[in-house]
Formats: structure tokens, sequence, C-alpha cells
């Protein structure tokens, strides 16, 4: 059965809407005419009427309003001006109407109705004064202003003292070409959001229409984005502010810098709100307050419609964060602090004391980055949950001399290229603004659909200027997973890999950096025929002292006596250095002690607490087994139950690069073994 359509249908209007439309909404009547297929309205008349249909219609209309409307009005004016002692010469009146209807059937809408009387009148009636007045009656609408004055004040005043919604009697929804601006509008707006948002919406709207209401409206609009973020701050919806969603607020994507600064404080606060451990709670808390007293500076110095609305809500964010650090320092009294982080990778603002072991591969790509006759692209390869993304991230901090970006292809799941172009360079925008206060030029949206390929070319080729002299370190995660984005999509895939591979052998500036688990040579034809020239950078597992160090004095205040120099030993020997799983244990255990309100672990608490990392971990373990060739599983099985195994070379290497034996052939990671003896895998 087929339903019938909702949409309202458009038609073209009738004469005495035409008029009206003509007159005081000439932008909904562009709207309306551009809905019925007219793409250009202000076109010449000839133009319309060769194309015929609605098009033909539509100056059929407009030449009877031309006849009738331009005498009528224009004779009503000059009447007016005769009453006033002005001479009038009604042949000139009579040849300028005919003059003005011609031109309008001529030029169509470009010359309209009220050109028509401004010129009638200039041409028949003596004097400068009367032009003046006529320009002011056809154009300036100076006789509906003093009316719509009134109107406005007094819908107003009947809303303010009376609580009947009146902003649908606004002039501003009824006239789109008020020059001057109306007394009290923006308090009328943000007056009626509260009852009717979807009338509050539609006023401002108008006002962006309305030449003399425009800052109203701006004004209108910041007022009431201030009034949502308020609310928010006394409601502790961290997360809305966060992201700017709400009624109001404009969302991160190119959102003002003065809603930017608040949305990056109310980041920590949602950090903290969220995070369970107290010592986590307070970091999140620090960069919070510093955060808000940026924005501070930001808003005395300032001097915008919203920097005016922001101030006087800054009291309520700071009571919102004072709330907060009280709570997270009455649990930190009765806790030891918990420094380490496992399950996600480091962040440079919470993470960046227990970032430990990476200075040599650091130093690596500085010095690869610095060599401005070396063009290759940099491959950082290491098994899953070694880090590579945490690495990533701590890079801009790391690098000051250098403009570093992360892509993660995990994070940003896209369909075609032309989407991933799109999210890299959303992405790219927003951490160089973030880590450098530096603006990239943007992608070509629009000729991206039609031309992804000769557009990231051109935007590549701008991102190298823009950096100037400093160097542009494009990081794409996850590497590998670009394969699975287009199955059978190949030759899309193979003509991004040749724009990628032009970037490495052409641009000096503009560097490359991948990153993926499986090792190089596994990666097939298609990349190893595209990344020839490539600098591999292997990253595995902490050595023994990192690891001790690490677990001992995470951070300064850490006390000394809380990991034993003999438990973190036995971490080591259980996880192998293996860098998420000395994260989670180190937290398991100083989670232990403050359950426990003990002072020092031993090595019963290990033992208590790798059941919980056991659970923990299970999905890592589950991907790792699961993932492994056949050879490869048994060869784990057998060294998990103690057992001697001699697999052939191929299972060998297959284990040993991804850090799953040493060099005798044992398990590197022996809690793994623990696992798969208990999953009697």
């Amino acid at each position: 059965m087929k339903i019938a359509s909702t949409q309202p249908k458009v038609s073209l209007p009738g004469y005495w809407e035409l008029l009206w439309l003509l007159f005081m909404q000439p932008v909904t009547l562009h709207r309306r005419l551009r809905a019925l297929g007219i793409d250009e309205p202000g076109a010449f008349a000839w133009r319309l009427w060769r194309r015929g249909g609605v098009g033909r219609a539509f100056v059929l209309r407009m030449f009877v309003l031309l006849v009738t409307a331009i005498p009528l009005l224009t004779g009503a004016l000059v009447l007016a001006l005769q009453s006033y002692g002005f001479v009038v010469d009604y042949l000139g009146v009579a040849l300028s109407v005919a003059l003005a209807v011609a031109l309008g059937v001529v030029l169509g809408v470009a010359l309209g109705v009220a050109g028509g009387v401004a010129l009638g009148v200039a041409l028949g009636v003596a004097g400068g004064v009367a032009f003046g007045v006529a320009w002011g009656v056809a154009y300036i609408r100076l006789p509906f202003y003093l009316m719509e004055i009134q109107a406005a004040s007094l819908s107003y005043f009947i809303q303010r003292f009376t609580g009947r919604p009146t902003l649908n009697w606004s002039p501003v929804l009824h006239h789109e070409l008020i020059y001057f601006p109306l007394p009290f509008l923006a308090s009328h707006i943000t007056l009626t959001a509260e009852t009717d948002p979807s009338l509050a919406r539609r006023a401002l709207d108008a006002c962006a229409i309305a030449p003399g209401q425009q800052r109203l409206g701006r004004i209108a609009l910041a007022r009431l984005q201030a009034r949502e973020l308020a609310q928010y701050a006394h409601t502790s919806r961290f997360a809305e502010a966060a992201e700017l969603q709400g009624d109001w607020l404009p969302g991160v994507e190119g959102a003002d810098p003065l809603l930017s600064g608040l949305a990056e404080m109310a980041r920590y606060l949602q950090a903290a709100q969220q995070s369970k451990i107290a010592y986590h709670r307070l970091g999140h808390l620090e960069r919070g307050e510093k955060a808000f007293k940026s924005l501070e500076n930001q808003l005395l110095n300032t001097s915008s419609f919203l920097a005016r609305e922001l101030r006087p809500i800054l009291p309520a964010w700071h009571t919102a964060l004072a709330a907060l650090r009280r709570e997270a320092e009455q649990a930190a009294e009765q806790q030891l602090p918990n420094p380490f982080r496992s399950g996600n990778p480091l962040e440079p603002e919470t993470g960046r004391e227990v970032f430990r072991g990476r200075e040599n591969l650091v130093r690596r790509v500085d010095e690869l980055l610095a060599d401005a006759g070396n063009a290759a692209s940099l491959a950082l390869l290491g098994p899953r949950r070694c880090g590579k993304t945490s690495l990533l991230k701590m890079l801009p901090s790391m690098l000051p001399d250098a403009v570093v970006v992360l892509f993660d292809l995990q994070d940003n799941p896209v369909d075609s290229l032309s989407a991933l172009f799109g999210a890299m360079d959303r992405q790219i925008r927003i951490q160089a603004r973030r880590d450098r206060q530096l603006e990239l030029p943007a992608l070509d949206r629009e000729r991206l659909l039609t031309a992804p390929f000769e557009t990231a070319k051109d935007w590549l080729d701008a991102l190298e200027t823009a950096v100037g002299e400093r160097r542009l370190l494009l990081c794409i995660d996850e590497f590998e997973r670009l394969e699975d984005l287009f199955p059978g999509e190949q030759r899309e895939l193979l003509q991004f890999m040749g724009l990628l591979r032009a970037t490495i052998q052409h641009k000096r500036r503009v560097r490359l950096l991948v990153s993926g688990a499986a090792p190089f040579e596994e990666w097939g034809e298609l990349w190893s025929d595209h990344f020839i020239n490539v600098r591999e950078i292997a990253i595995g597992h902490l050595d023994r002292q990192t690891t001790v160090g690490l677990l001992t004095r995470p951070i300064p205040v850490f006390p000394a006596e809380a990991i034993p120099l003999g438990v973190a030993e036995s971490i080591y020997q259980r996880t192998g250095g293996q860098p998420d799983l000395v994260q989670l244990y180190g937290s398991l255990l100083v989670s232990r002690l403050n359950e426990t309100q003990c002072r020092t672990a031993e090595l019963a608490d290990l033992e208590a607490v790798e059941c919980r990392a056991l659970e923990q971990s299970a999905y890592y373990f589950r991907h790792l087994y699961g993932t492994a060739p056949e050879s490869a599983r048994e060869a784990l099985q057998m060294l998990a139950l103690g057992e001697t195994t001699a697999p052939d070379s191929r299972t060998r290497r297959w284990l040993e690069r991804r850090l799953l034996i040493d060099g005798q052939g044992q398990l590197n990671i022996p809690v793994l073994g623990r696992w798969l003896v208990e999953e009697e895998l």
C-alpha cells in the first residue's frame, strides 16, 4: 500500500501572498522559489520565462504585481507628499512609473516593486527630499519601524508581566528587512526559551536574516548558552558540557574559543567524576583548575557578547570544582595514591609520570625527523598492549619542535576514503590547535566528494606550507586495519597507498609514521610495494630495571615501603615486563592495600590480586591465543604445562616476533601460561 507523504506541499504563492513575501519576507520567498525548482529567483525575467513551467508562472504573477502595485503605491506616496507641499509633475510620475514597470519586467525580482516605487517618486516629485522620503518608505521602511517598535515593546511587556507567551507577535518573525534594532528583543527571546524553545529558536533564525536584529540575536544566543552551561555546573552534568551538547550549544567542532575553553575544563571535571581512584581524581581536578584559570583570563581579555555572559557563571563552575576537590581530598587522606593505569593508552595529561622506558625510542624518532636528507617514513611495530599508542600520544610533549598529530583507525571507523580523509582532517586540525596553537588549513569538503585524491594531495601540500620550518609528523595508528575498511575495493586502497608513497618521497617537512601489531614483513605485497623506504622502530616489553623502578616509585609522593623490591621483582617475573600487565598488577595491588588498610604489600597480596589480574586480562589473552596459528597454540600449551617444545623455525619466529617466547624458547609472559592452564585450552 502506498503511504502518502507527510511533507508539506510547496506551491507558488498567490498574488496577495506574493506581494506580502516580496515586501516583508523576501528571503522566505527566495527559499520557496528554490524549493519549487527556480534556482535563481533574482535572474532576468526573460531567462525565467524561457525555462517555462513554474518559472514562467512566477514571471506572469510578478508582471501583474508590477503593473498594479507600482502605480497604486507610487500614487499613494505622491499624494501624501503633495499634501505636505511638494510640487508634483504628474507627467513625470506617469513616465517614471512606466519606466519602473518596464525595468521590473526586464530585470524581474532584481529591481522589484520597491525599486519601482522609489523610481516613480524620484522622477515625478521635485526635490531631493522627496527621493529621500521615497527611499525611506520603499527600502528602509521607516513607517513600519515606528509601528514595530510599539509592537515589540508591547508584546514583551505582556509576556513579562502576565506570563502569556507573545514572542510570535514580534515583528522579527514577520518582517525580514528591519534595518534598526527592536527594543527588548534579546530579553524576549531568552524569556520565551524557558517555556517554548522551538519558538525561541525560530526567532534566533529570524534574527540571523533581519539586518538590524543580528546583533540582538547573538546577544540572546550568548545568554542562552551561558544559562545552559550554568545549569550543567549546578547539576554536575559535566559530560554534556565537555561535548558542548544541549539546546543552545554548538558542539565541539567549530565552537567559539571561549566555549572550547570551558569544555576543556568540563572534560577534566567529567574525568574526576568518573574516576574511582582518589589520586586520579585529584590529578584531573588539578588540571581542571588550570583550565579554569586560563578561561578566567580569556574572559577578562575578551569583550564579546559571549564573554560578558560567561563571566557571571564562573562562580558556579568554581563551586562545582571545589566540591569535587573536597570529596577527592577526603578520600585521598585514607588511601595510598594509585597512579597506575591499565587497559587504555596513557595520556600526556594523566599518565606522563608512569610512562617509562621509552626514551631511546623517542630519541630515535627525533633523529630521523631531524635528518632533512632522509625522506623515509617510520613504522612503529610491536605486539598489542605494548604501549604503541601511549608512545604516539606522548610524542607531542616529548618532541616540542615538531607538530605531531595522531589518527587512530580504531577510534575513527570510516566506510569510504572520502570519510577517511575527512576524519583525518578534523582530528589533525583539533590536535594542532590544542598542542601547538597552530591553525592548519582545512580540507575542501565539497570537492572531496567528487575528487578525493586530488583534494587530499592539495591538502597535504597546504599542510607542508602551513607548518613553515617545523616538521609535521602524521601518525596513523592501527595501520593494518586500513585494508579491512574497503574489502574488494583494492583500486581505492592502491590509490591511497600511492598518495602516501608520494608523501614519503617528495615532502620534506611532512613525514609519515605508521604503527601496527604485526611485523612489517607480514603485511603483504601491497604494503611492501608502497613502503620500500621505511625505517622500522621496534617497541617491546619493559626491562627489569624499568619495571622495578616503575612499581616501587611510580610518582615522587609514593611511599617507598608500599611495594617492596621483592614484590616488584615477582611482578616482573610473572609479567616479563609486559607494559599493560605491569600497570595492571600495580593498580590492583595498591587497590588491595587501600581496601585492607595496609601500608606495605606482601607476596600473599600479590597472589590474591593475580586472580583479578587474570580475569581482567582474559580478553587480551584470548585474542592473543585465538589469533595464533595452530602450531603456535600447540607450543604455548606445552610451555604452559612446563613441557619442553621444539617448534619449527617458522613457528618459533612467529612467537619471538610477538615476544611470546624468549631466546631460550621459554614463555616470555609466565602469567599467560597460568591462564592457559586454568582455561584448559
